[in-house]
């Protein structure tokens, strides 16, 4: 039996999301819980469709990382060709879903994919060059993926500790919470642990403490010496990696600064022990034109309607 109240997580997502705009975050993670129930309240329902658009870029990501998890495991030589087949037949296939069954989404929507700019209509995805646009990206992904230092590490031999496939959400944990740390790849090789993050975008203010946290996320659940951890940055759409390395006390000031946000998250909590949350007001909504432009949930926000509906 599903609880009535999510579990005590924290990610580094969804906490940059609190920052940005408390009201986001609660849609995100309180308002939508158990909207996949066919009887739940439809707002609640509605909260949990919105959280599973994507953007024409996320898409492309997690189309190149499963193709990535599927070509390491099954050890398959280049074939640019078939790559782009396989990439242009699920984005064709994404496209017309959108366009064409958003009722059949509407009732299942983990089994659909819908885009935000179809959903909110401020693409049209026939225009304009976006096929050509997605071939070519993903070709410069695919190909700087199959020049990578770590397909020539796979190629020479190596051990796979973990590959993302499926969704598969790792974590481990600080005092009581689940802290989620999806590693994309990590392998063994001549004694040194490597953790790689396949990078589909640009570079980020961000990677550096993600690369922290996945070498917090082995330490906690290998136990491993950190003298032979290495974390990979694989830039693919640049066809650039940095490497780095921590220290056990780099990772218990980043393990530190997860227990800061964690307590300011139990701010907007009535009852810690059963994560239950504060009424939705005492979420404060931050509209603005950066923070609205792309959130998933302008369509259920009274501020958002206020601030930039009603107004023009």
């Amino acid at each position: 039996m599903i609880s009535q109240y999510p579990e005590k997580s924290w990610s580094f997502s969804k906490d940059k999301l609190l920052n940005r705009c408390p009201r986001a975050y609660f849609y995100s993670k309180f308002l939508m819980w158990g909207g996949w129930e066919l009887d739940a309240p439809e707002r609640k329902r509605k909260a949990y469709r919105l959280t599973k658009l994507t953007t024409i870029e996320q898409y492309l990501g997690t189309l190149i990382h499963g193709y990535i998890a599927n070509n390491i495991t099954a050890l398959k030589s280049e074939d640019i060709k078939t790559a782009l087949e396989y990439v242009g037949k699920e984005f064709n296939r994404a496209v017309i879903a959108s366009y064409k069954l958003r009722e059949e989404w509407e009732r299942n929507p983990k089994n659909y994919i819908m885009f935000y700019s179809v959903y909110y209509k401020n693409r049209n995805l026939f225009e304009g060059n976006l096929g050509m646009e997605i071939k070519r990206k993903a070709k410069t992904l695919l190909q700087n993926y199959y020049n990578s230092k770590t397909l020539k590490d796979i190629q020479d031999g190596i051990r796979i500790i973990e590959i993302d496939r499926e969704n598969n959400f790792t974590s481990f944990f600080v005092d009581n919470y689940k802290i989620y740390s999806i590693v994309d790849f990590m392998y063994e090789k001549n004694g040194n642990i490597y953790i790689v993050d396949w990078k589909t975008g640009k570079r980020s203010v961000d990677d550096e403490f993600q690369l922290k946290l996945y070498a917090l996320y082995a330490y906690k659940n290998y136990n491993i010496d950190l003298n032979n951890v290495y974390l990979i940055n694989e830039y693919l759409y640049e066809g650039d990696f940095e490497e780095r390395k921590y220290s056990k006390d780099e990772l218990l000031e980043v393990e530190n600064y997860i227990k800061e946000r964690i307590e300011i998250m139990e701010h907007y909590l009535k009852d810690k022990e059963k994560n239950i949350p504060q009424d939705e007001m005492f979420f404060p909504a931050r509209p603005s034109k950066y923070n609205c432009k792309w959130c998933n949930f302008k369509e259920i926000c009274p501020e958002y309607k206020e601030n930039f509906i009603l107004k023009n």
